[in-house]
């Protein structure tokens, strides 16, 4: 089933399409189910996927158990992300990386360069040059992680645990991102099916829903259009546990770790709110009180509130209380982040 066959599958369903966001009617259930056609997955798979990608990636995966998953970043020589991900580790052998559908083939060909010497093999699992064999679904609410282990017959997952299951003969992969989240990866030809007997025990929700939650963990989405814009250390990445300081050398290494030990960011990962209107697109400049630009979007989304957004930030203007808006003058009101973002990782 392809991505056009999915949308008229769901459009059936009730989904209202936004490019390839399905917007469903608000619903007060406790329990939501979430197609998350925007993003995308990448496998690396062969006898040598451990050790090439731990040459790569500002993550340890080496110390990461098996059916377990952490964020993580692959950097170029400058240290600059090309792209950001979640990594899935089934084994020594075996990875998914959950991220951006329009990021997944950059992510995969910039990986590849590196890849020639290692008996290991990239696939983009969810592209349309691909064939879209695989897509992911998402549970959504109160207890999800409990929940999806009672509807798909699991053990309960907790945070950051991955685990296999039968979908109707094929193999599927879930994901507990937190207590409330999980990410299913599924083969395109099953998605049907499994969307179906989820649905007679939730109710379909807006990838808005799912975004949100992200987007209030503090957690970055790097896109096509942010590729190489930023350092691991501007997107808090080092604080949700995506940068390892003790793994060793991999590529952009040196800035990042300079950068971490000499404190020289200006800028950081902040989470903000505007008024509802067009949502901003990734990488979208916003200014302070003069004209020149203090920093990109990363991520926004519609909440019952307006635009929930995620932006990179030059430090000493937030601090110094500028009023921040965005280029259609929208002004942006910083929200908490669940972290602290002066942490230091190192301490």
């Amino acid at each position: 089933m392809d991505q056009q066959q999915w949308q008229d599958f769901l459009t059936g369903a009730g989904a209202i399409w936004e490019e390839d966001k399905a917007h469903f009617p608000e619903t007060e259930a406790d329990l939501h189910l979430i197609d998350l056609s925007p993003i995308g997955a990448i496998s690396i798979d062969g006898p040598d996927s451990q050790k090439f990608l731990q040459g790569q990636l500002t993550c340890d995966l080496v110390n990461l158990p098996d059916n377990h998953s952490t964020l993580g970043a692959h950097c170029n020589p400058k240290g600059r992300m090309i792209s950001a991900f979640s990594a899935l580790k089934l084994s020594h052998s075996n990875f998914i990386f959950r991220l951006p559908r329009d990021l997944a083939g950059t992510a995969r060909e910039a990986l590849a360069k590196y890849a020639v010497f290692f008996k290991t093999e990239l696939k983009d699992m969810s592209g349309a040059n691909t064939g879209e064999k695989h897509r992911w679904l998402g549970l959504q609410g109160k207890g999800a992680a409990q929940r999806a282990a009672d509807l798909l017959g699991l053990e309960p997952l907790s945070a950051g645990e991955v685990c296999t299951f039968d979908c109707n003969g094929a193999t599927a992969i879930a994901q507990a991102l937190n207590a409330d989240q999980i990410a299913l990866l599924v083969p395109a030809a099953k998605a049907k099916d499994l969307w179906q007997q989820l649905a007679t025990a939730t109710e379909a929700a807006s990838y808005d829903r799912w975004q949100q939650l992200q987007i209030e963990a503090g957690i970055p989405q790097l896109h096509a259009a942010t590729s190489e814009l930023f350092i691991p250390q501007m997107a808090n990445l080092h604080l949700l546990g995506g940068v390892s300081f003790k793994k060793g050398c991999y590529t952009g290494q040196e800035v990042v770790a300079r950068m971490q030990y000499r404190g020289a960011s200006k800028r950081r990962l902040y989470r903000a709110r505007c008024s509802a209107g067009e949502i901003p697109t990734p990488g979208l400049e916003i200014y302070a009180d003069g004209e020149s630009s203090i920093g990109n979007l990363v991520e926004a989304c519609r909440s019952e509130e307006g635009i929930e957004l995620l932006a990179v930030l030059t430090i000493t203007k937030v601090a110094a209380g500028e009023q921040l808006r965005l280029a259609d003058g929208r002004v942006l009101e910083i929200q908490e982040l669940p972290y602290d973002a002066d942490a230091d990782p190192l301490a």
